[in-house]
């Protein structure tokens, strides 16, 4: 088997600067030190932007793909594919929709405006109470599963070796 050298950690602002320099990149592996200091510099920069009126969100919405990209480049450096996260936005769609179409929004806006929040949680309580929304908590709760996963696979070691995905950003063999 062949000996890997280990080649230094990426830092915090290689990483912030990475995060947009390759923005749009779905493609290739990036290590662990890479993705977390990425990671941190989306929700500081997010929490920041939040607070700026009218263009913060849409700013936030911007990032949101940078911070998928490195997601998915991050599984690929694990040796899977990004379509992990593909699989679990796409039941957490899924879910948003069968809960929104059990809930009975005229009673809800209702509740809201009335300011009665046990008519609101009522109203939720029968949604759930419905086959469409149980069958929407059970989404939830798959993507909730996934998400760990997830979760799970961003904290494994890279590959040491090249994969489908790319070279390895981590190891160099001796």
């Amino acid at each position: 088997m062949a000996q890997f050298k280990e080649l230094p950690q990426v830092g915090f602002s290689e990483a912030a600067q990475n995060l947009f320099k390759k923005m749009f990149q779905f493609n290739g592996r990036i290590r662990r030190s890479e993705y977390w200091w990425g990671f941190l510099t989306f929700i500081i920069l997010s929490f920041v932007l939040s607070i700026v009126p009218f263009v913060g969100p849409f700013a936030v919405l911007f990032m949101t793909i940078g911070a998928v990209s490195m997601l998915f480049r991050r599984l690929h450096d694990t040796g899977r594919s990004g379509w992990w996260w593909g699989a679990q936005a796409c039941i957490g769609l899924v879910a948003a929709v069968l809960f929104a179409s059990a809930i009975d929004f005229y009673a809800y806006v209702s509740a809201i405006r009335a300011n009665d929040v046990s008519e609101m949680m009522r109203v939720l309580g029968s949604a759930m109470s419905g086959s469409t929304g149980l069958l929407a908590l059970l989404c939830y709760l798959a993507n909730m599963v996934l998400g760990l996963v997830i979760f799970v696979f961003t904290l494994l070691d890279s590959q040491p070796q090249d994969n489908k995905y790319g070279k390895s950003p981590k190891y160099v063999a001796n």
